[in-house]
Formats: structure tokens, sequence, C-alpha cells
């Protein structure tokens, strides 16, 4: 008994031990926090992140909260993910994932649209993808968009499943009320008018005339009323 009780000793001993020259390893200057990488996208500040990180240089890098760090840098705009790693000595990088862009939106300038439906400024415009038109301004107080651009991502989610073809020819998809909204083909122009209440099924037959090739490069159609009705020539 004696012996069980002398090896707990020892072993609660060891453990105190080794916590405490744990503390106080990271207690030395040589662990104070210096340096902080920062791998980001080029839309956001770097000062910007490292005051969202919350990250205190000069303190121990072995005393800095890793978590919420993380927590607090994935609500920046047009971030997915983050990551954060120590890089002994005294160093911490910290990777910050950008979440993709699908769409752009057009209110009071250009921005980008991201799956996690955040609307984000984009310095580069090179990239091809439709645009969302028909929504509010940006700077209004009446700015509630989140419907509509759900919708938007919806819409083009399912076109993309539905026809290589015509998401890749889809230029713009424009709401013209709470009820309609008009999708825009290139080349040519091509106006497609469809009620949001039924827009899978107005899709669905949407692929099936661009696959017998009815659709054209030109013209304007209307399916609200359940059949397309031609508005201009093919």
């Amino acid at each position: 008994m004696k012996r069980v009780i002398g090896a707990i000793i020892v072993v609660a001993l060891s453990f105190i031990t080794a916590r405490y020259a744990y503390i106080k390893t990271g207690d030395l200057a040589w662990f104070k926090l210096s340096e902080v990488e920062i791998d980001c996208p080029e839309f956001l500040d770097r000062e910007q992140v490292m005051e969202r990180s919350n990250l205190e240089l000069g303190e121990s890098i072995f005393d800095q909260d890793f978590a919420s760090a993380a927590d607090s840098l994935v609500t920046l705009p047009g971030i997915e993910a983050v990551s954060i790693e120590r890089k002994l000595p005294s160093g911490v990088k910290l990777q910050l994932h950008p979440d993709q862009v699908v769409l752009f939106v057009r209110t009071d300038k250009i921005y980008g649209l991201t799956r996690r439906l955040k609307t984000i400024e984009v310095s580069r415009k090179d990239k091809v993808l439709p645009v969302v038109t028909g929504l509010s301004n940006r700077n209004s107080k009446k700015y509630d968009n989140k419907v509509n651009l759900c919708y938007a991502l919806s819409l083009f989610d399912e076109l993309s499943t539905l026809s290589r073809n015509l998401s890749n020819r889809l230029s713009e998809i424009h709401f013209k009320n709470s009820e309609l909204v008009e999708l825009y083909f290139d080349p040519g122009g091509v106006r497609i008018l469809m009620s949001l209440r039924n827009y899978r099924k107005s899709l669905s037959r949407l692929v099936v005339i661009d696959n017998r090739g009815l659709l054209g490069n030109s013209g304007s159609f209307d399916m609200t009323a359940g059949k397309m009705v031609v508005k201009g020539g093919v």
C-alpha cells in the first residue's frame, strides 16, 4: 500500500514539475511572440487581420488563444476557414482561406457573391461570371437582398447541374420584382422571363428546348404561363 501511495506521489510531483517547467519555459523571452506571418486573400487588409486576431505581440506564443482568434477571423467577409500554427521559437502563421466567389452582384458597384451568401469587394473583375442585378443599393438602409441572393445562387447551381452549355452562356440574373426573374444568355442576349416559384420546372423545360436546338441565340421568351411564349425572333 505504501508503495502505491509513493508511486502516486511521485507521478503527481512529476506532473507538477513538468507543468511548472512548461510555464517557465513559455515565459522565456525566446518564446515571446515577435512575428506573425499572414497568408490571406488580397481583398483583406493585413492590419485588420492582425487586429481581429487579438494576438498579442510580446506575449508568450503558448499563452495566445488560437481558438478565439480563429473564431474571430472566420467572420471576416469572404473567409471560409482559418488555420493557425506556431512557428517556434517566436512566430505564428495565420492562413485565411477564401470563400469561393460564384457570382458578381451589381448595386452601387460590383461585388463578389460567395457560396456562404456573403458579398465582398473584389479588386479583380477579369473573372467571367454571371452578374446579379435588380437589387437594392448596397448602401441603402433598405438593403435586404438575402432572399434574392439565395435565389440567384440556387438558380445558377440548378442550371449548372442541368446544362453546362447554358450555365456557361448565362450572363445576367435580373430580379424584376419579388416574383419574377429574367435570365440573359450570350451570345445575342437571349432573354428568359420566369417565375421564381417555379424556376426549377422552367429551367428543366429550358434545357430540353435548348437541347432540341430551338432556343437559338437571340429573342425574348416568357415562361411564366407554364409554357414558352416567344416574344421575339430566334
